[in-house]
């Protein structure tokens, strides 16, 4: 009776086994096999094998002007974006949620952004700078306006890149901030309008608190994602013009698969986790306490 019983026992395990054994596989393994890596000086275009030299990469990344460049790059575009969009995305939120007539369709318009590949809505943007035949230099044209080079010049270049994530990703806060605000009790507003709070004392005094939990999720997620992007700025402007708006994973990409050093880009990648790694604790304890 009791090996019947042990037998049962075991069956969920045996079953989740398999997934357990997945994740390892992709997830767990590379991590340690990538740690493995910067610990040494691992270059694709030496015949030797790789060398030991412990924390020599880590160093190095320290020492390196075009590490804290890049990284730089990468918190100016993660404040400007993330920021942004949580306030473009607040106030879509706020309004659409009280003009219930055109909700519906509002909501599908808004969305449509977020539903477009990156590198598809990347190569429409670009089209878009084109300073030739862009709309943005047709408008200034229009106006008598000399129009710059969005894209060819170090400084409109990382401002254009900003404005690009701001339009993709302003709707997926949207949708996070509008079902929270959606799903606060009516009765805290009605007694707000029987005391005769204005608009503004309503937002500040019971929408924003009620809705920090949604807003700190939607900070959290945006902050990591927008950390670490790669593939609109690839392919926008490959990091330029003069590594204008290299970030870490541009980065990080050029020493691994443009000069093949393979372990000094797996120590940027450790960084990267790191980093995004403590922010998100932080944010996850703020979160908490909300």
């Amino acid at each position: 009776m009791s090996s019947i019983k042990n037998r049962r026992f075991n069956i969920p395990q045996l079953m989740v086994l398999p997934t357990i054994i997945f994740i390892l596989a992709v997830s767990v393994y590379p991590l340690i096999y990538s740690f493995y890596m910067t610990l040494h000086d691992w270059s694709l275009t030496r015949a030797e094998p790789p060398t030991f030299v412990g924390i020599g990469n880590y160093i190095s990344l320290f020492q390196d002007s075009r590490f804290w460049y890049s990284f730089r790059t990468t918190v100016i575009f993660t404040g400007w974006a993330v920021v942004m969009e949580m306030v473009i995305g607040m106030t879509l939120a706020l309004s659409i949620t009280r003009n219930t007539r055109f909700q519906q369709i509002c909501r599908s318009i808004l969305l449509i952004p977020m539903m477009i590949t990156p590198v598809v809505l990347s190569l429409m943007w670009k089209y878009m700078y084109n300073p030739e035949y862009g709309i943005f230099n047709y408008f200034l044209h229009f106006l008598k306006i000399e129009g710059p080079i969005w894209l060819g010049e170090p400084s409109p270049a990382l401002p254009a890149v900003i404005m690009v994530d701001i339009w993709q990703w302003t709707p997926f806060v949207f949708l996070l901030l509008f079902s929270g605000i959606a799903s606060l009790p009516p009765d805290v507003f009605e007694a707000a309008q029987v005391d005769g709070a204005t608009g503004f004392q309503t937002f500040r005094n019971i929408t924003l608190p009620l809705v920090t939990p949604f807003l700190l999720v939607a900070l959290l997620i945006r902050f990591m994602d927008s950390f670490r992007i790669f593939d609109t700025i690839y392919v926008l402007t490959k990091g330029g013009p003069a590594n204008a708006t290299e970030t870490l994973s541009i980065y990080t990409y050029k020493v691994g698969f443009n000069y093949f050093n393979m372990g000094y880009a797996a120590t940027l990648s450790y960084i990267i986790l790191v980093i995004i790694t403590i922010a998100s604790q932080q944010f996850v304890k703020l979160e908490g306490k909300s």
